[in-house]
């Protein structure tokens, strides 16, 4: 008299697509996402102006593509100037601790040995 229980049917192939709606909990998945949008297509080319709307949409996108090609540009020559800039700084300071290791290794020269020894002393 009573139906057995089914088991859980496996999810559907694909990633499921939130429809951003509140409220509405529908289980669609890229396929039928990609059937709603072609069927929104066809009824918005149907409408006046649509093709003018298109052709300077894809302008548009035509612009930002080459905006970003110029941005991405313009990064790599910014990146190679921070590698020449950096390697001459590690450069510099390599410099700076070589002059640095060579004063301490001529020594001062004071006339007063104890004060020499004591600086000495005082250098470890």
């Amino acid at each position: 008299m009573f139906f057995q229980p089914r088991k859980p049917s496996p999810p559907p192939k694909g990633m499921p697509v939130g429809t951003g709606i509140p409220g509405i909990n529908l289980s669609l998945d890229v396929n039928h996402v990609q059937v709603l949008g072609t069927l929104l297509m066809m009824g918005l080319s149907r409408q006046p102006g649509f093709k003018e709307q298109m052709e300077e949409f894809m302008l548009f996108m035509q612009r930002m593509q080459e905006a970003a090609e110029t941005i991405s540009v313009q990064m790599e020559n910014v990146y190679q100037e921070y590698a020449k800039v950096k390697a001459k700084a590690v450069k510099t300071n390599q410099e700076n601790v070589q002059q640095k290791a060579g004063r301490r290794q001529e020594g001062l020269t004071y006339v007063n040995p104890l004060l020499q020894h004591l600086l000495r002393l005082m250098s470890y």
